[in-house]
Order: C-alpha cells, then sequence, then structure tokens
C-alpha cells in the first residue's frame, strides 16, 4: 500500500541523541543526537542538556536506489528506530535529556516529540499522534502510525515485510556548495538585483551608532504567541539592520539552538528572527513558518533584506520542503547561519549552481 511523505529539508543527520547542525534549539556534538533502535510492519503517509546515546546500524539501501528501514514490535506496537530514519533521510537531531525531547530537521527543528507521550510539535504547531513515541535504553522509537502525520510533506515511503521501505527522490541532488549541477546553470535560475531598490549601495541609511543595541535582546525574544508575528510589511532601516547582523558573523551555529542570550549560538531559523527583532518585526521561530509571511518576490528581483529560503538536498527527501533560511545583503550575497561550508553566522555567494538549484522562494518582509 503505498502512501506518500515528504521529509524536510537540507543537511546531514545525526540520530544519536545529541547532534548539531541546522535551524532550531539546542544543539550538542556534532556527532551525536536521537536515542535509538529498530522497530516492525505498517503503512501510512504521510536551560536544556544535551546527551549521547548509543546508535544502531543505519537502513540497507537496495539496488534500485531505495532505502530500508527495519520495523520492530514493541508492546504489539509498530515502532522505527529514530537514529536511523534520521540518518536514511540526512536529517539533523538533537536530544534534550531534562525534557526527554527529541529534536529532527534541517537547518533549524522542524519536528519535537517527547517520549512516553503521544505529544509532538510540527513546524511550530502542536500535534497528537495515536501511538506514544518511545525510549528503550539509549534508543528513540517513532511509532510506525505517526510518521505520516509526522513527515507526510517529506518522504515517500511504504511498509513492506516487516520493513520501511523509503523511496528515493526522482533526481539525484547536487549536496555540496562546490559541485557542479548543470541544472544551476541555466539562464532562467540566474539570480538578479532589483535596480530600483532603495538600500541599493553599502552606504545608505547604514548608520551603526543608530542601531539597536543588545540590551534589548530579552526583548526581542519575549514573544512566542503566533498572534502577535507581524503580518505586514514594515518599513525600516535596511542597511542598519544588514549591518547589525554583520556584527554577528563567526557566531557558531548550533542545531535546535534556544535564544541567542542565553546559548550564544544561532540556527538558520533563530538568526534572522534574532536581526529582524532588532528591528521590531517579528518572525515565528521555523524557516518553513517564516517562509509563510510577506510578499513573494521573483529571483531576478531581489532586494537587500529579502528572506531566501532553500531546500536542503537529500537522496530521500522531497525537493520541495523549506530547510534553510538566510538574508539577502545584495550583490549576491546573502547572510545567513549555516553549519556550512563554514560553522556558524557567514557570508555566502549564492551567484553558484548549489543555491541556483535549492532555491524555493523570496520573501520581502520589510522595506
Amino acid at each position: 500500500m503505498w502512501k506518500r511523505l515528504k521529509v524536510a529539508a537540507i543537511g546531514s543527520i545525526v540520530v544519536m541523541m545529541a547532534t548539531t547542525t541546522a535551524c532550531g534549539r539546542d544543539n550538542v556534538s556534532p556527532d551525536n543526537a536521537a536515542p535509538t533502535q529498530n522497530p516492525t510492519a505498517q503503512s501510512g503517509t504521510g536551560n536544556m542538556q544535551s546527551q549521547s546515546l548509543s546508535q544502531p546500524g543505519q537502513g540497507t539501501t537496495l539496488g534500485n536506489g531505495d532505502a530500508v528501514v527495519p520495523i520492530k514490535a514493541i508492546n504489539n506496537v509498530n515502532y522505527v528506530a529514530a537514529r536511523e530514519l534520521i540518518e536514511t533521510l540526512n536529517f539533523q537531531s538533537n536530544w534534550e535529556e531534562g525534557n526527554q525531547k527529541l529534536l529532527i530537521g534541517d537547518y533549524d527543528a522542524n519536528y519535537e516529540v517527547t517520549m512516553n507521550s503521544t505529544k509532538a510539535m510540527k513546524d511550530g504547531s502542536e500535534i497528537r499522534v495515536s501511538q506514544p513515541f518511545i525510549k528503550e535504553g539509549d534508543t528513540a522509537y517513532l511509532p510506525v502510525s505517526a510518521l505520516a502525520d509526522l513527515f507526510q510533506e517529506d518522504m515517500s515511503y511504504e511498509v513492506q515485510n516487516g520493513q520501511l521501505l523509503i523511496h528515493a527522490a526522482p533526481v539525484a541532488p547536487i549536496e555540496r556548495e562546490d559541485d557542479n549541477d548543470p541544472r544551476g546553470n541555466t539562464v532562467e535560475l540566474e539570480f538578479g538585483d532589483d535596480p530600483t531598490d532603495p538600500f541599493k549601495g553599502e552606504g545608505s541609511g547604514a548608520n551603526p551608532a543608530s542601531m539597536p543595541q543588545d540590551g534589548d535582546d530579552l526583548e526581542v525574544w519575549a514573544s512566542t504567541n503566533q498572534e502577535e508575528i507581524m503580518p505586514v510589511l514594515k518599513n525600516i532601516n535596511i542597511n542598519a539592520m544588514i549591518n547589525k547582523g554583520k556584527q554577528y558573523l563567526g557566531v557558531k551555529y548550533k542545531f535546535g539552538t534556544g535564544p541567542y542570550p542565553q546559548t550564544g549560538k544561532f540556527d538558520c531559523s533563530t538568526f534572522t528572527q534574532y536581526v529582524f527583532g532588532k528591528y521590531g518585526i517579528k518572525l515565528p521561530r521555523i524557516a518553513r513558518q517564516q517562509a509563510a509571511h510577506g510578499n513573494l518576490v521573483s529571483r531576478k528581483s531581489l532586494r537587500k533584506g529579502d528572506l531566501m529560503f532553500f531546500y536542503v538536498p537529500g537522496r530521500f527527501k522531497t525537493n520541495k520542503t523549506v530547510g534553510h533560511v538566510g538574508i539577502y545583503i545584495g550583490n549576491m550575497q546573502m547572510l545567513h547561519a549555516s553549519p556550512k561550508p563554514k560553522n556558524g553566522v557567514q557570508i555566502t555567494n549564492i551567484n553558484k549552481a548549489y543555491w541556483k538549484s535549492t532555491f524555493l522562494r523570496a520573501k520581502r518582509i520589510a522595506y
């Protein structure tokens, strides 16, 4: 029985309960992450402390390119080991020991599941599943029945012979920034600056002395209420905002990190949320949520301050879901927090095949 499912975006999976990378919540050592073991059969579509847990083997790849993840029956319920699924999908993960919570995603934590509970968070919204998430020893398990609820936008799978069969993406994705991809070298995918951008040029209104100071941090992070998110474009000094963002160049990236004032780190979406928050624009926490706000902008008419959204390539993931966000700063450059090619807040040249082919859309939330 076939069912379609998609799995969120870009990055490298680390499924032992304490990994690093991507936009999300507090992360730990890059080689650690979700608790793990193996789960059996069904089909569907569809102040924190981190700790490393043991990691079982990764799913098997079949001759046709599909991947197989074992299913394990626990108390007559079918489960898959979280780590094996995460690694197969090339996600990142982080384990919050104090909350018994597993964070999963690309460059930020799109998913949060709580052990011994049917509660989960998906793209910032709470969902309830029919069977609990559990942890046995050092292994976290996800019920097969919950996979459709969690990953319906991210992967295509079915259950066969007591195994989870995950179908490979139809086109092999480009994986590294400097890889050559003919698809990214077409005229149609070229980026372009809007010649009428009022903030075009380095100096327009960029007066560092007029920028908000870090003493405003608590206010920036105060709001978590979705209703308080700014729904309309706001007129701000874009160059001043970009200069403010550049002050954090080199700040380390951490998947699923908490507020910068407490952690001293960013993931992709906390960085954009933080920088815009300094100028009174309250963005949601997750990149996928941020992509739902603002006015759609053509890749040929980018202005400084536009948010740029990309998918994170993966052999078994869709190329339609947002996995990364950055701030366009003009001249084919983007300011963003990322685990690569450097680790941390960096400026990247987007005039490369990788960024052209993984680009999904741009949104203007300020002018």
